[in-house]
């Protein structure tokens, strides 16, 4: 029923989606260990700091943009 190309295409978006995962995670650590004088859970779950908020929404698009650029590869032309 199903040929040996969409097992390969599960078994590598499976892969493919646990890296962007990793790395995503990754690249938010490395912003909160950068930024030490912002304590993030402590502005967003007592003080309600929707600045925070708003940056910490920006780093992590960021990083995922650039984690889905870096697992997919180049665009096809």
């Amino acid at each position: 029923m199903f040929d040996e190309r969409f097992w390969m295409g599960i078994v590598s978006a499976l892969i493919y989606g646990f890296i962007g995962i990793f790395l995503a995670l990754l690249g938010f650590k490395v912003f909160d260990w950068i930024t030490p004088k912002i304590d993030v859970e402590t502005e967003l779950a007592e003080k309600h700091n929707t600045a925070v908020a708003i940056v910490c929404a920006a780093v992590i698009l960021g990083i995922c943009y650039l984690v889905a650029h870096v697992v997919g590869g180049p665009s096809p032309s």
